[in-house]
């Protein structure tokens, strides 16, 4: 069977069946600030805070970091020379968690208020808005409703079963108006929650079965490794197992993005205890500075250890 691969990641991640957990005590480690290269702070600001609704948490320069009112999720750079370019190994997305319906409606409110382009999908596990920030870099914000999903058929084209008995496409488009329905503030001005988070990474690889490897090696467990399809994806230990996902759609063997174009600068990895951070830095090769443990994977993607 051949699965697109648009929709492929989709179908895995219903597959796994999860609940999501912010801050679950269950999981070794959580993502911290997620940095960016990107071509022009001023369009970016306007971008995080008035279409995401992040707050300006700091400004120095060129560098600038956006959030909630306790903690810090992506951090922008000016930077990059062009704007996102495909074709390359580097971030595929990122995902900003909403905790619970209102939130995610307060997202998509946002989003409908200030006309801003994106792609509403139903994956019947999970509800996506896909939107690209002004360099291109593309931005999921995310709502897990595993309890809405049954199965994956594959007889007859890929396809979902609801608990509702109901068989949809593995990217069906969301139904907006039941989405709005959970819609309590309407106030755009306001900020994101302070419960909404950095959820999951996806990443191009130049070679999924290394990454895979790598990222095990790092503490992360491997919940689907499908190299028929050039994919896979891990968790961290918690119930919910999207946390880091990895593919090379884009091609084998893939250059890292370019220096001067728009994209991912590096993410961190804050683990919960010493124990499990030592374990981590004994099968990896890393250099020790004052915010961390500097890594890099297999691909040349940078990613900093450090202690929560």
């Amino acid at each position: 069977m051949l699965v697109p691969t648009e929709e492929f990641s989709s179908i895995v991640y219903a597959m796994s069946n999860t609940n999501q957990i912010n801050g679950s005590s269950s999981e070794f480690a959580t993502f911290g600030a997620i940095h960016l290269n990107n071509t022009n702070l001023e369009k970016s600001a306007l971008f995080w805070t008035d279409i995401v609704g992040m707050k300006l948490k700091k400004s120095s320069g060129k560098t600038a970091e956006f959030g909630t009112e306790t903690q810090t999720l992506v951090v922008v750079h000016e930077t990059a020379k062009t704007h996102f370019q495909k074709g390359y190994s580097g971030l595929y997305h990122f995902a900003i968690h909403a905790p619970n319906e209102p939130e995610f409606a307060r997202m998509l409110n946002r989003l409908i208020v200030h006309n801003y382009t994106f792609s509403p999908t139903d994956h019947t596990a999970s509800k996506s808005l896909y939107l690209d920030d002004p360099d291109g870099i593309n931005v999921e914000f995310t709502l897990e409703t595993p309890e809405r999903f049954k199965r994956v058929i594959t007889e007859g084209g890929l396809k979902m079963e609801g608990t509702d008995g109901i068989i949809r496409s593995a990217s069906e488009r969301l139904d907006l108006n039941n989405i709005m329905k959970a819609l309590k503030d309407k106030d755009v001005n306001n900020p994101i929650s302070n419960d909404s988070y950095l959820g999951h990474l996806h990443l191009y690889v130049d070679n999924v079965k290394n990454s895979n490897v790598f990222y095990k090696q790092i503490g992360y467990i491997e919940s689907n490794y499908l190299p028929q399809y050039m994919f896979a994806d891990l968790g961290a230990g918690g119930n919910y197992t999207h946390r880091l996902a990895i593919n090379s759609w884009h091609g084998m063997n893939r250059p890292l993005v370019p220096i001067e174009s728009a994209g991912m600068k590096h993410f961190q990895i804050n683990y919960n205890s010493k124990k499990k951070l030592n374990q981590a830095l004994h099968n990896v090769s890393v250099h020790e500075e004052d915010n961390g443990y500097w890594v890099k994977d297999p691909t040349g993607n940078t990613l900093i250890l450090k202690l929560a």
